[in-house]
């Protein structure tokens, strides 16, 4: 094609074409996944009752829940990508996902690599260990053994405030629970749920909450530079908590609404 047609060619074609003409243009990722009416939200399944996965693989829970009101809001249909909580920021930068929606926080180390939404909720951590340990700040963990799960703001928040704490890191809730079974820890850096959860597995020597560690944000998370889908998102969000919707599913999963903006 000369250089006289192609340019006459370029002026005749719809813009719309052109973004999906590949190395002219580039839509932004709004415009993207609309175009291919398909919503990639990564969950990692590891926060019960945020967001988790039954025997047979399907995805339940809080953030489940509001991953099926955006796409249907958005008009799109939902496609779940599973990873572990420690791939919940690589795989935005890998652009395997669209948005990740995983009790995912918001903190100054994540967001010099990727975007969030406004906060949905919060998510509350513990810090859980035998009724015998009395335990009351981040200082009594110097030198003690911690188990908590990879990937998550609490790690972040333990390395920041007591670095001489011996963290042990796991990549989901069931090996963290399995490994204070095992006898690998004494103290846990975790949820209400998954305290309860070893519980449940071990009445007779309960965690006990020995102190708050920290409530953390939770937003929607993509890749930087991505103003329309922000935007768009953000008044979501706002208006989804507005009319309640945000409210309902969090407490059909927590038996409580959410807090938002603490």
């Amino acid at each position: 094609m000369g250089r006289v047609s192609r340019r006459a060619w370029l002026r005749s074609v719809p813009f719309a074409l052109l973004l999906a003409v590949p190395g002219l243009a580039r839509a932004d990722l709004f415009g993207e996944l609309r175009a291919r009416g398909v919503l990639r939200v990564a969950i990692a399944g590891s926060v019960p009752p945020y967001n988790a996965y039954r025997p047979d693989g399907r995805a339940e829970g809080s953030d489940v829940d509001i991953a099926r009101a955006l796409a249907r809001d958005l008009g799109v249909r939902l496609e779940i990508v599973r990873v572990i909580n420690s791939e919940r920021v690589a795989v935005l930068l890998a652009r395997r996902a669209d948005l990740v929606i995983s009790a995912l926080s918001i903190t100054p180390e994540r967001e010099r690599l990727i975007a969030f939404s406004v906060p949905y909720a919060t998510i509350g951590v513990l810090i859980a260990a035998p009724r015998s340990l009395q335990l009351s700040s981040l200082l009594d963990l110097k030198g003690r053994r911690v188990g908590v799960l990879a990937g998550s703001s609490n790690l972040e928040h333990l390395h920041q405030h007591v670095p001489a704490a011996k963290l042990l890191a796991y990549a989901d809730h069931d090996l963290l629970v399995s490994a204070y079974l095992a006898g690998d820890f004494e103290i846990m850096s975790a949820t209400e749920s998954v305290v309860a959860e070893v519980n449940a597995r071990q009445p007779l020597r309960p965690l006990v909450e020995q102190f708050r560690q920290s409530e953390f944000d939770l937003a929607v998370a993509m890749p930087k530079g991505e103003k329309p889908l922000r935007d768009w998102i953000n008044r979501w969000i706002v208006a989804r908590l507005r009319d309640q919707t945000l409210m309902a599913i969090h407490f059909r999963h927590h038996g409580r609404s959410p807090v938002v903006g603490h």
